[in-house]
Formats: C-alpha cells, structure tokens, sequence
C-alpha cells in the first residue's frame, strides 16, 4: 500500500514539475492538420491552396497576413509529383508594401494522370533585411 503511494504522488509530481519545464523551454510549436507549425514573429497567418477544375485547370493561391507595417514577398510554386519527388511546374512571385492581408492567386492548365500541390512561402522585410522567412504546403490534389 505504501508502495503504491508513493508511485503515485511520483507521477503527479512528475506532471506538475514536466509542465512548467516545457513552458519554459521556450518552445513555440502548435499543433494543425496534423503537422506540427511553427509560431512565427511576424507572420500571423500563411496558407497555401490548389484546386484544379474538370479542364484541368489549376487554380493556385497563397495568403499572407501580417500586422504589423514591413514589406513582404509571397510566393507560389505549382508543383507536380514525380516518383516520390517534386518538380516546379510554374511558379509566380509578388511583393506588397504594408500591414494586412495579402494574396497570389495564378492559373495555369495541368495535364491528367498527375498528383499536384502548391508550396507558398512568405518573406517579411524590412527594407533589404529578411526578418522572416515562413513555408506552407497545400493538400495534394490529383488529376
């Protein structure tokens, strides 16, 4: 009975001094779409995404946001599935000036019997000086 007792006061210990070690630590991570994400400085939010109609028309988008006044560039790659690799299929790239939302959004026609998906990637600056650098993959969509 002792023995137990004591096991179980270790564990609640061991709970109540783990989580504030953690916390500490400093790590910012958070868990979406079952991937873990990175909290940025400056970007708030990133998103990537691909849809491809029934002409096989791709319709690739990327979104910034960022509250505070930088410049920033945001851009999107097309790309498709090779084996178990990634090729560019067309890429576009655009700068924005300002706090806010910002967005990409491209077309282009993709041929059938491939696997596609969009990779956007977000530079905050200020002036010439990259403060941050952040990537988003979308789902992959085959066609």
């Amino acid at each position: 009975m002792k023995k137990k007792t004591i096991v179980m006061l270790s564990a609640v210990l061991l709970v109540f001094v783990a989580v504030p070690i953690t916390q500490a630590r400093g790590d910012n991570v958070s868990i979406q779409e079952d991937a873990v994400i990175p909290f940025y400085q400056y970007i708030s939010v990133l998103s990537s995404s691909l849809s491809i109609g029934k002409t096989g028309k791709a319709v690739s988008s990327g979104n910034v946001y960022y509250p505070d006044s930088y410049d920033s560039t945001l851009s999107i790659e097309l790309q498709r599935k090779n084996g178990s690799r990634w090729s560019v299929v067309k890429s576009w790239s655009e700068s924005f000036t300002g706090k806010g939302s910002h967005s990409l959004e491209e077309e282009y026609y993709v041929t059938s019997g491939n696997t596609y998906r969009v990779v956007s990637t977000a530079k905050i600056k200020d002036g010439n000086k990259i403060l941050e650098t952040a990537t988003r993959t979308s789902s992959e969509v085959t066609y």
